[in-house]
């Protein structure tokens, strides 16, 4: 879609909701199992700050992971839901270039959904390489 139609398709959240509707392909931990567990097979608990690593626990790991960790995580959170929903993706992202100010409210379920779905990604994860770790 061109910048000019993307704003005449997506003039407001029904819009961009009704598309999103339509067109979304659910997602399961499955989707972004591989790219979530890598780096943990790899690196262990090394993925939290230093001073968490004692204290490790299912509530508020996110909370404090490294940077390097979380970038990690999200990078292949991005590539899971491109691979999966490449429209839908492309749509809220260009929406967001083309109209920062409205994007978050135009877009809202999308970002909405993609959060929900990393934070289920992450519990996951936790599940399956990080707890048998502590």
């Amino acid at each position: 879609m061109e910048e000019f139609d993307l704003l005449q398709a997506f003039p407001n959240k029904e819009a961009f909701d009704a598309f999103f509707m339509d067109n979304f392909k659910p997602m399961t931990y499955d989707d972004m199992k591989e790219g979530l567990e890598e780096l943990v097979k790899k690196e262990g608990l090394d993925i939290f700050e230093k001073s968490y690593v004692e204290k490790v626990n299912k509530a508020d790991f996110m909370e404090h992971l490294s940077q390097a960790a979380r970038f990690a995580f999200d990078e292949a959170m991005t590539e899971a839901f491109y691979d999966k929903n490449p429209e839908i993706y492309e749509a809220a992202f260009g929406i967001f270039e083309l109209a920062p100010e409205r994007a978050k409210e135009i877009a809202y379920t999308f970002h909405k959904t993609y959060q929900e779905i990393f934070e289920e990604g992450m519990s996951c994860m936790f599940d399956a390489v990080i707890a048998p770790l502590l």
